[in-house]
């Protein structure tokens, strides 16, 4: 797996300083033989420094340096309990503190911590003055934008797929920040609304469009539905004699089903079901009501009643209906 480090590594050891790519050989590196290089005093310090090399371009905008960790203050600490994670900064500020005999304000430490069986624990602290980390990072203040100041044993601890500088930032030596945590809870708090912020935008804008597409179909149907009622309103009164045929159609007895209407000009066509008797008597009332259009009708007995039933008979009839 390829790992994702945009940065840089600058190795500590007591013959030299060396600046390394953190995804190429800086994983080659033997820390651990590095490890209990002695405390260089400030004109060695000096003269390591000045063996600064690099092997090749490599980006330098962001630095972990690493140091031996006889060149900090270690402790070792086997506790009886288990410590919640809000109070750990603080347990490791005062045991290096306690081992330092420096003022918390003037003090760099970073820790590890394990648990170990039957509920007990061990903290490891790592912790060094403010003027010897300003030392130790000395040479790169002009080249670098962010520099993180680490010990060779917890960079050792820490798996090679989370050698990211992200993973490696809260763990680097650093001043205590009582309200370091505070201050990531609020930033992920802010994160975590500005995400839901944009869902619920997201949400929303969704069901607007839709709702805006329906309304736009919506006025889109009502629009044809008035054209097309303006046509009718606006058709000529030659289709007169279909409103006569129509309003008889309209006046038919319960008693008939009607299949079809088609009416054109000055001529109609229906089609009907109903009992026969009903039927001669709604034919002779349509003639003396309009004796000057001429009828041309169809009879047949309707094809779904039974003739072993004795019942009223029915008939299906066709008409067409024309205007002198």
């Amino acid at each position: 797996m390829k790992l994702m480090h945009a940065y840089s590594i600058a190795v500590y050891s007591a013959q030299e300083c060396t600046l390394y790519d953190s995804s190429k050989t800086a994983n080659l590196v033997d820390c651990y033989s590095l490890n209990n290089d002695p405390l260089p005093n400030t004109s060695q310090l000096e003269l390591i420094q000045r063996s600064l090399t690099l092997d090749y371009p490599i980006d330098v905008s962001r630095i972990i340096i690493l140091v031996p960790d006889a060149w900090l203050s270690v402790s070792q600490h086997r506790i009886d309990h288990l410590i919640p994670s809000s109070l750990l900064p603080l347990a490791a500020l005062s045991y290096a503190v306690e081992a330092t005999f420096s003022p918390p304000d003037s003090l760099l430490f970073s820790y590890q911590y394990e648990v170990l069986p039957e509920q007990q624990s061990q903290l490891t602290t790592f912790a060094c003055s403010s003027e010897w980390a300003k030392q130790l990072c000395l040479p790169f203040q002009s080249i670098a934008k962010s520099c993180l100041l680490m010990p060779m044993g917890q960079w050792e601890a820490i798996a090679l797929r989370n050698r990211s500088w992200s993973y490696c930032f809260p763990r680097a030596l650093s001043v205590y920040q009582p309200e370091k945590s505070k201050r990531l809870k609020a930033r992920r708090l802010c994160w975590c609304l500005i995400v839901v912020s944009l869902l619920v935008q997201g949400v929303a804008s969704i069901c607007f469009l839709s709702l805006h597409q329906k309304s736009t179909q919506a006025l889109i149907a009502r629009q044809k539905i008035q054209a097309t009622q303006s046509a009718w309103s606006s058709m000529d009164d030659s289709n007169g004699f279909s409103a006569s045929v129509l309003s008889l159609v309209q006046a038919l007895p319960m008693s008939a089903r009607l299949e079809c209407f088609e009416s054109e000009a000055q001529q109609a066509s229906l089609q009907m079901t109903l009992p026969i008797q009903d039927f001669k008597l709604l034919l002779e009332a349509w003639r003396l009501q309009n004796p000057d259009w001429r009828w041309n009708v169809e009879q047949q007995p309707h094809r779904f009643v039974s003739p072993t039933v004795q019942k009223e008979e029915v008939v299906d009839v066709s008409i067409k209906v024309f205007k002198n």
